[in-house]
């Protein structure tokens, strides 16, 4: 970044950027020049009616040729038109904090979640974020720590030494069973309730490369899977609320879950919105077990497969986690610096949500580039958490580099894996301290080794779909420690 914190551009190739002036410190903030050119398609990714074809191959690989030579490029879909990537964190704020009224979700997250408070917009937003706030809250979600380490330990102690499972699977039970007991007040059946566990996977099938790229009216086998899965958690969210209904106590104080919570205000008339509707509530649990479980999974299975890959880091973990008294509690979750620094490094390189979607609502300039209005926009995090520009030897797993003072070195959003700005991700406490308890409870008894080969570069087997994950069928095995 520039000693005037504008974005400079990147050191590769490529063409200059158009000589203008000075537009960044007062992009959107006056009328936009529209003579000024759009963002240029990447000239090292053929035709631009054929960028689909080559994101569907490895949407991974076609985002880094595409932003070799600049922050600010411009590809194509099918049945979209030009889309707008901008990969400088000075970007990013812009997007998500000091101009965040030029921007909007896009409709594949309504698509998904209904109206949730993951999609709604204005007003209303407003209203949902400062009802659910307060039981997300860092004191609130440690309430849940005894459950989270229960509920674990339940599955875990199942394993013995020598046992081979996709790591992945094995883990998105388990996130599903800490989600479900604590936060809905349902607790699963270890080896049962398939149909709920199966159609929370399907909700990743509305992104896969090889459907989301397509025109939203080609009707795909992926996206028939998604909308029966959706169907079943609505089905079982409306069970579960008519379970709730009359017996969820007005007095939060004595509410023992979420939903309980949730059900109880509505009866107690705290709003008379249609915020807490059976309809809205539906949406919600939607939302909540989608993103509930799913950014504790992708962590864990990738600081699991990190460990495996280095011995020194996993020989530092060990001796921190082999320090605790017994299995950790709430009282050791403030005193477990390794194990922080794993999650945080691993999120670095693994975001779960590692592209964010948005739409302009107005036309905007970026580095001397015009965004036109009602245009498809997207935040490259996972690229911005990989530049050399912010992170040295970026491709490395290095937690050690989260020793010092990096956090505040860093560009407010060069380091996001839970978005930023006041839409930043309300579950980040909940799922920070899952992940933390989990990989501490799970490395005091065992080490897991992956059983698969990285790629050349020394990456694992990557599936980007609504989020990153590991390829399906990665076993792991268990080793009694």
């Amino acid at each position: 970044m520039s000693q005037d914190g504008k974005p400079r551009s990147r050191p590769v190739g490529g063409d200059d950027p158009p000589s203008t002036p000075d537009r960044t410190a007062t992009d959107g903030e006056s009328a936009v020049d529209e003579t000024l050119p759009l963002p240029p398609y990447p000239p090292n990714l053929g035709h631009p009616r054929l960028h689909f074809l080559h994101q569907m191959r490895d949407v991974y690989d076609f985002g880094e040729k595409a932003l070799l030579t600049r922050d600010v490029i411009r590809t194509r879909l099918p049945g979209e038109g030009d889309v707008y990537t901008l990969a400088h964190p000075e970007h990013a704020k812009r997007v998500l904090l000091t101009q965040r009224e030029a921007f909007e979700k896009s409709d594949d997250f309504s698509i998904a979640f209904g109206e949730g408070l993951l999609t709604v917009e204005g007003e209303e937003w407003r209203q949902q974020r400062d009802l659910l706030q307060p039981l997300f809250a860092r004191d609130s979600v440690m309430d849940y720590a005894d459950g989270m380490v229960a509920q674990i330990r339940r599955r875990s102690d199942r394993w013995s030494d020598g046992d081979r499972f996709d790591l992945q699977a094995e883990l998105t039970d388990m996130t599903l069973d800490v989600l479900f007991a604590t936060v809905l007040g349902r607790e699963l059946a270890l080896d049962g309730d398939h149909r709920i566990r199966r159609a929370a996977e399907r909700l990743h099938d509305w992104f896969v490369p090889t459907s989301y790229l397509l025109p939203r009216w080609v009707p795909t086998p992926a996206r028939r899977r998604f909308r029966a899965g959706k169907a079943t958690l609505q089905r079982e969210a409306q069970r579960l609320l008519e379970e709730k209904a009359g017996d969820a106590p007005t007095d939060p104080a004595e509410a023992e879950d979420l939903l309980s919570l949730l059900v109880g205000l509505r009866e107690a008339g705290v709003t008379d919105s249609g915020m807490l509707s059976d309809e809205r509530l539906r949406d919600q649990m939607v939302t909540i077990i989608f993103a509930g479980h799913d950014t504790t999974t992708t962590s864990l299975t990738f600081a699991f497969w990190a460990l495996a890959n280095d011995p020194e880091v996993r020989e530092r973990f060990h001796a921190e986690v082999d320090a605790l008294d017994g299995p950790p509690t709430l009282d050791d979750v403030d005193e477990l610096p390794v194990t922080e620094r794993v999650i945080t490094e691993t999120l670095r390189m693994f975001p779960p949500v590692y592209s964010l979607p948005r739409r302009s609502t107005k036309t905007t300039v970026f580095d001397g580039y015009r965004v036109p209005a009602e245009s498809r926009v997207i935040l490259p995090i996972r690229a911005i958490q990989r530049d050399a520009r912010f992170f040295d030897d970026p491709d490395v797993f290095r937690p050690e580099r989260w020793d010092g003072d990096l956090r505040g070195e860093l560009h407010d959003f060069a380091y996001a894996p839970f978005g930023g700005g006041p839409r930043i991700c309300i579950g980040r406490e909940f799922a920070l301290l899952e992940a933390k308890l989990a990989l501490a409870t799970i490395g005091r008894e065992y080490d897991l080794y992956w059983l698969g080969e990285n790629d050349p570069d020394g990456e694992p087997p990557v599936s980007p779909e609504m989020t990153t994950r590991m390829e399906t069928g990665q076993e792991f095995v268990v080793v009694e420690r």
